[in-house]
């Protein structure tokens, strides 16, 4: 008998430990979110600005009527004007960046509590000359086939330079896989195989075949039939944007009793001011019908 009261108490005790538990968590201070790039592709360079969200979630509050330049080397002015979309500044002039060259962000606007000035800075890295092919097939791990999976594998002579980082992103038909997130890109660089030609037979001798991207064909946002057009973006970036992007993969949620207790890198300054980053980055594109 007392052995049937022992185990009562303890179911007790454990369904109490199940009760809701809420967590009043103070709101911080909202900063100011800036994030934006410029390429080498010709096009209209984008800067987003807006408030941080509350801990919770909800809409960033879009920050309007904001002046914002970038200066190219040093030398060149290149203006920005707010687009249709509240926040969102577009390049007045089409053109494309350059490698080697080093970009200076500036973001002035006014509010309720003054005037504010923001800036950062990066330079662009060279890239790949091209990307030579892809070749969309069966991921193997560990020598094990993975059958539900399709792997992306390229070709490519890698610059001689292993501090050089990359960033991959598959498209199917022109759409990125699993959306338009940073979360979903994938960070490598070839530090010891810096120089020699990727996935090329001296890599597979000595280390395997690399595949950069991995689709999971039952996954209805991810699978490829015959005759879709698969294409492999691999951009040249800084460290430091590698770095951020590697901190908002491990900082996602918003869940307090998980994920890591850090702040996300940023290059926006003043310090401690701004959340985000502006980076400089080549991207070279290849496709393929699968």
């Amino acid at each position: 008998m007392k052995k049937t009261i022992i185990i009562i108490l303890a179911l007790i005790g454990f369904s109490a430990c199940t009760e809701k538990m809420m967590i009043d968590t103070p709101e911080g201070e909202q900063l100011v979110g800036i994030s934006g790039s410029i390429t080498d592709e010709y096009k209209q360079h984008e800067i987003i600005i807006s408030r941080t969200t509350p801990f919770y979630g909800g809409e960033p509050a879009m920050i309007s009527n904001a002046t914002v330049f970038v200066v190219d080397n040093g030398t060149d002015t290149i203006w920005f004007e707010e687009s249709d979309k509240n926040g969102y500044y577009l390049s007045v002039e089409t053109f494309a960046g350059e490698p080697h060259h080093k970009y200076h962000l500036s973001v002035d606007f006014s509010d309720i509590n003054g005037h504010h000035h923001f800036y950062a800075q990066s330079k662009m890295n060279e890239n790949v000359e091209v990307v030579d092919s892809i070749i969309v097939k069966t991921l193997i791990f560990n020598a094990i086939e993975l059958k539900d999976y399709l792997g992306v594998y390229p070709y490519f002579q890698t610059l001689d330079d292993p501090d050089i980082f990359y960033m991959a992103r598959v498209k199917i038909n022109n759409e990125d896989v699993g959306g338009d997130t940073l979360t979903k890109c994938e960070l490598f660089n070839a530090m010891g195989y810096s120089g020699i030609y990727f996935n090329g037979q001296y890599m597979v001798s000595i280390a395997g075949e690399f595949p950069v991207g991995a689709l999971n064909q039952k996954d209805s946002l991810q699978v490829v039939h015959r005759g879709d057009t698969v294409t492999l973006d691999l951009w040249s970036i800084p460290l430091g944007y590698a770095g951020y992007i590697t901190d908002i993969a491990s900082s996602t949620g918003s869940n307090p009793m998980m994920g890591t207790p850090s702040n996300v890198t940023t290059n926006i300054y003043p310090e401690g001011e701004a959340v985000g980053y502006f980076h400089a980055s080549s991207l070279r594109q290849c496709s393929v019908i699968y």
